[in-house]
């Protein structure tokens, strides 16, 4: 059992270490987030629910004032922002790095 947990582990870390599928859970969660918020309008409770799998990697905080959504998660912090059109939807403006910042995003 233990050299199954070994080999579990093993393969996560090669996993999340060798590929881009670290920056998805916190991109693909601001953009969601965003366009749920601001272009469908739906209410905050609404959007938490269509987005579960989402959440399960990455966190995220919104700013209605400036229509953007912020997302952290797996060692990446993304924002997406609602365009000056509305026709364009939300943008995805950054994914960065940022393995320091990761403990103090807490919800």
């Amino acid at each position: 059992m233990k050299n199954l947990s070994l080999i579990i582990a093993m393969a996560s870390l090669v996993f999340f270490n060798s590929c881009k599928y670290t920056e998805a859970p916190s991109a693909g969660l601001a953009k969601e987030m965003c366009s749920c918020l601001y272009i469908s309008e739906q209410t905050e409770e609404y959007c938490k629910m269509v987005t579960k799998e989402s959440r399960i990697l990455a966190k995220w905080e919104a700013f209605p004032e400036e229509q953007k959504v912020i997302a952290k998660g797996v060692n990446f912090t993304s924002m997406a922002k609602m365009d000056e059109d509305p026709r364009y939807g939300c943008t995805l403006l950054s994914v960065e790095h940022a393995p320091e910042n990761a403990k103090e995003f807490n919800l």
